[in-house]
């Protein structure tokens, strides 16, 4: 297989042409994401919208700049994300009315958006699409939110940071979690898939570690619980595996809080990444590949998910932004050149002592990240051989305005509005100002 090409351009700006708007939308079409677009197309952009009080997802303009652009090339955009199983005890994504009070928190709104806001999976994540995987690793099966199903095309606009359960959540995680609807995230986190004994498809509970009504956070634990399969004795845990459906909450609650009752079997991790892959490739599997096309924000690359309702350190500083049409390809650089970035300071990469070039998820989140997209890379999603092609904004006469609010100068629409209606301070009484009478060097008096 020939080797992908993937484009690149770095953060960092000194000039108009340098903004990281501005090359989002070269780098749109340096990757031929507008000939995914024919004209009338309804076109999916896919982000992450972000859990409660999250400070680390995308910017509202990293998404209205590609909605921009998609408009420009004839196509009826949509923002889109999915609601999320009850993952843990404050979820602010649960269902339709509270992610779309979360979206329009972080600014992805109808208003700034210029588009719709859309929950793909409804009200509470039971309108979904069922898709065959006949070829997957693990899932030969998944449900896809049906808002993003229907359209036309679709833009994976990711945002890159870590993940506790895949390690590293890019193109693969933006759409092999976030398209699913609830029983598409069921399957994907492999509910069910073993028996109690093993642990694989169910918490790993350990009872020997319950305080049982002593420990302070045992009404959380229960209440914790959609299935209600919980419940907290004098004497410890008492855990109904017939009712647990595998949300995730009990875990997340137990280890966030500190306690280690419940928990993960250490092999369910690699087995999550790989049934992560299997499912957005169930969502690639309603698209024609030439309606489909991938952007990644590098930037605020936390060691936790966008899923989660605080953001810790970022591991690396802001990276840049790639583009590209091979799923496998983009998640395959995404992680290279997060990789060969230096430490943030203060950040757990720092503290770890991790040097570029180091696996830093390996290190920070304890699973090789590229489990995921060396298992997408098995069932012929793309190939991590790729090439890199680095955009180098430089400003020149003919591109100064390209981005920009108008094609002209604003100073020249400035101009014609004081021909027209006068100067803000001639004949208006202003001038001259009154002022204290200038002395050269007086600023040195507040000089220290």
């Amino acid at each position: 297989m020939a080797k992908s090409k993937v484009y690149f351009a770095a953060n960092g700006a000194t000039n108009w042409a340098e903004a990281k708007a501005v090359k989002a939308k070269v780098l749109f079409y340096m990757a031929g994401l507008d000939k995914c677009i024919k004209p009338g197309d309804s076109v999916a952009i896919k982000i992450h919208n972000g859990e409660w009080n999250r400070s680390a997802c995308l910017r509202p303009e990293d998404v209205a700049t590609i909605v921009e652009e998609v408009k420009k090339c004839g196509g009826k955009p949509f923002v889109t994300d999915t609601t999320t199983l009850t993952y843990h005890l404050f979820n602010s994504r649960y269902d339709e009315i509270h992610a779309l009070r979360g979206s329009y928190r972080h600014g992805f709104a109808p208003n700034s958006m210029q588009c719709p806001v859309v929950i793909a999976d409804g009200w509470i994540g039971h309108d979904d699409v069922r898709v065959d995987i006949p070829d997957g690793n693990i899932l030969k099966e998944t449900y896809i939110g049906r808002a993003l199903a229907g359209a036309d095309v679709l833009i994976n606009l990711a945002h890159a940071k870590g993940h506790p359960i895949t390690s590293f959540g890019g193109c693969l995680k933006n759409i092999g979690i976030g398209a699913q609807s609830k029983r598409g995230k069921y399957v994907t986190h492999l509910s069910m898939w073993g028996d109690p004994s093993d642990a694989i498809g169910y918490p790993l509970v350990n009872g020997q570690n319950c305080g049982g009504k002593s420990c302070k956070w045992a009404k959380f634990c229960e209440q914790g619980c959609p299935e209600g399969a919980i419940t907290i004795t004098d004497d410890g845990i008492d855990f109904n595996y017939e009712k647990c459906r595998l949300c995730y909450s009990c875990q997340v609650t137990c280890m966030f809080t500190g306690e280690s009752t419940i928990g993960f079997r250490d092999d369910y991790f690699p087995y999550a990444q790989i049934a992560m892959s299997d499912a957005a490739k169930g969502c690639l599997n309603l698209f024609d590949p030439d309606k489909v096309g991938y952007m990644a924000y590098i930037q605020d690359v936390s060691p936790e998910c966008d899923c989660f309702p605080w953001a810790g350190i970022p591991i690396v500083p802001d990276v840049g932004i790639v583009a590209g049409k091979d799923i496998v390809a983009m998640d395959a650089a995404i992680l290279d050149l997060i990789d060969k970035a230096p430490n943030y300071p203060g950040s757990r990469a720092d503290a770890l002592g991790l040097k570029p070039g180091d696996n830093k998820f390996l290190a920070v989140n304890l699973a090789d990240p590229r489990i995921a997209v060396r298992a997408a890379q098995k069932i012929n999603m793309g190939t991590m051989d790729y090439e890199l092609e680095t955009y180098e904004a430089i400003l020149t006469p003919e591109n100064m305005n390209y981005g920009q609010i108008e094609d002209e100068p604003t100073t020249l629409l400035l101009r014609k509005q004081y021909e027209k209606v006068g100067h803000v301070t001639k004949g208006q009484g202003v001038e001259p100002f009154k002022r204290a009478k200038f002395v050269e060097g007086a600023w040195k008096q507040f000089a220290k």
